[in-house]
């Protein structure tokens, strides 16, 4: 442990170095390439130093790329953090690929009805509370001040319904790195993967009626077709990439850890230029493997477990380091308050609507919710590049909230796991 806290050190003060040396220059592409090797480096190392102190590796990965981040000590630039959206989006089609495996029919009978009904009582309990809370505050919040009472109604609705979504992402890198199984496992993942397609429906509809207020009209046509081309055709393309997938495995059966990585960047390029989501391409396509194959489903698992660490440790160190913290500082009192209105609302909710039978939905599965990432992030830019006038205001407070919610979520999530008695590998054993 102390060997590697000293490692650590060491790397942070070289990347000062570097940082400081690199300064001089303006090259986006070495910008990249320095942020890329620092935060895969320092991702890993800080990852060893979270596991030593009995914390998921995945904070480890968040603090270092804040604290090496151009929001806080500089060390790294702007320009190479924004460099890396690629490895976001790849990072992103993994994950969503190792929770397809997990969605087999088998389950989906099991607790499906449950889940939809549990997601329903989080979702809608969350969204009004929130949607209160916001409403309540329009006298001091400077995007919501000068609206008219139908605009400020609307657009809390719309902001609402982004702050109730949840992290798929931030969830499956906790069980993946646990090694978590059983049915509280398999209820939080289907919940977390359900509700953020809830919100994804609930905000397209939001900003239709939130554009309408604002005197651009309510296209329902419009709404339905860009709703349903996303959710239907990141099915439909999931499927065929599931197929390709199948055939590469029963037939080539070689590389496969290579082939999934080149697979997911696909999957992740194509979806964001055809307007579909990455995250429900692949989720189909794993959930079909698994149908189909179960036996190629855990040969996929077992890929991406093996090629997912570096990829995934420099996801979650460059989504610290782009938390920006002076939103945090700008905005905190607000989003502090909506951090906790949120939180209380999805405790509440899971107390009130888990199913009976399981004590342990109702103890802990609250903690599993509390995450944010992802699809928060896309929905926050996507309202700041859709209304102007007050988007850019919005997504600080939106980002303010996902910057409290990484850090306290994922450390939650291992937590709910662990008491729940799922967790059956040396993580759970606590420091090393």
């Amino acid at each position: 442990m102390k060997g590697v806290l000293l490692r650590l050190t060491l790397l942070l003060l070289v990347l000062a170095a570097i940082g400081r040396a690199q300064a001089w220059r303006v090259d986006t592409g070495t910008s990249v390439t320095l942020a890329a090797g620092a935060l895969l480096l320092c991702g890993l190392f800080a990852g060893k130093v979270a596991k030593g102190l009995g914390l998921p590796r995945l904070t480890g990965y968040l603090l270092v790329g804040v604290a090496v981040g151009p929001y806080a000590l500089g060390f790294i630039p702007g320009a190479g953090v924004k460099g890396l959206e690629l490895v976001k989006g790849l990072a992103v089609s993994l994950i969503a690929l190792v929770a397809g495996t997990e969605l087999q029919l088998q389950l989906i009978r099991r607790v499906g009805a449950k889940v939809a009904a549990l997601c329903v009582g989080v979702c809608g309990v969350t969204f009004l509370v929130v949607f209160g809370a916001l409403f309540a505050l329009k006298p001091v919040l400077p995007f919501l001040a000068p609206l008219t009472v139908p605009q400020a109604l609307a657009v809390s609705a719309l902001v609402s319904m982004v702050v109730v979504s949840f992290s798929p992402t931030v969830t499956i890198a906790i069980v993946q790195e646990t090694s978590a199984r059983g049915s509280f496992t398999e209820f939080l993942m289907a919940l977390v993967i359900i509700g953020d397609l809830v919100v994804m429906v609930g905000f397209a509809l939001a900003a239709g009626l939130t554009r309408a207020s604002f005197g651009g009209g309510l296209d329902v046509g419009g709404l339905l077709g860009g709703v349903g081309w996303e959710l239907f055709g990141s099915v439909l393309v999931g499927g065929v990439l599931a197929l390709l997938l199948l055939v590469y495995m029963r037939r080539v059966k070689r590389e496969l850890p290579l082939f999934l990585v080149g697979l997911c960047f696909v999957s992740a390029e194509a979806g964001a230029r055809l307007h579909l989501s990455p995250l429900l391409i692949s989720l189909a396509a794993g959930a079909l493997i698994a149908n189909l194959d179960e036996r190629e489903g855990e040969r996929i698992h077992h890929a991406i477990q093996k090629a997912g660490l570096p990829i995934f440790a420099l996801f979650f160190a460059a989504a610290g380091a782009g938390l920006k913290l002076d939103a945090l500082v700008t905005v905190g009192p607000a989003a502090l308050l909506l951090v906790a209105v949120r939180g209380v609302a999805i405790y509440v909710s899971c107390r009130r609507f888990s199913p009976p039978e399981d004590p342990r939905l109702r103890r802990y599965l609250w903690m599993g919710l509390i995450s944010q990432a992802g699809v928060t992030f896309g929905l926050a830019a996507l309202i700041s590049r859709t209304f102007p006038d007050f988007g850019p205001q919005v997504e600080v407070l939106i980002v303010a909230m996902i910057t409290a919610h990484e850090l306290i979520g994922p450390v939650l999530t291992r937590r709910a796991l662990e008491r729940s008695g799922e967790v059956h590998s040396e993580e759970a054993a606590g420091p090393a």
